[in-house]
């Protein structure tokens, strides 16, 4: 992307559920990536310091907002893993020509549900309904490029098309 290049806003997305449309309005909080680290001190360091644990993510929190109480985000409390998917596009602005093209951008997520918060249930006002799920894989594509891809059980960790764990899974031997 140029300098000339801007991207500037999600257009609109579409949630799915386990491959199928979900019917309800939801907007999606992202996990938060932080590496696993370890405090460093000793003989011949001057203090301390965290060290990442290569390819190791924290808890991986995705968390979904619905504006109605209805059948899929109660459904999502049944004790099993599902597969999420919000797809939609990304606003790139060209200043040099003045046009504006959308990307599509896609976020999967595997994950099981954690908790939830049913709402409020007032007149006139939305429920806030939340679903709060625990990733066990994630990937995120743009452009139909994968730009970063976490698979906690599978021991990938793959960020720009590199595989950070790789090299681990061999000297694991699987």
């Amino acid at each position: 992307m140029s300098v000339q290049e801007t991207l500037e806003q999600v257009i609109n997305y579409e949630i799915f559920i386990d491959g199928g449309r979900c019917l309800g309005t939801a907007s999606v909080e992202l996990p938060e990536l932080q590496y696993m680290t370890q405090t460093i001190k000793g003989a011949g360091i001057a203090g301390e310091y965290e060290a990442p644990t290569l390819g190791h993510l924290q808890s991986l929190e995705m968390k979904l907002t619905f504006r109605a109480l209805f059948e899929s985000p109660i459904s999502l409390l049944e004790q099993k893993a599902v597969m999420l998917s919000a797809r939609g596009a990304i606003q790139k602005y060209d200043s040099a020509t003045g046009t504006l093209k959308p990307l599509p951008v896609r976020i999967d997520a595997r994950g099981r549900v954690k908790g939830g918060a049913m709402g409020k249930f007032e007149p006139s006002e939305l429920t806030d309904t939340e679903i709060t799920f625990e990733c066990d894989v994630i990937s995120v594509k743009v452009n139909n490029i994968e730009l970063f891809m976490h698979d906690k059980m599978n021991f990938i960790n793959r960020v720009n098309g590199t595989d950070y764990l790789a090299p681990v899974r061999a000297a694991l031997g699987i």
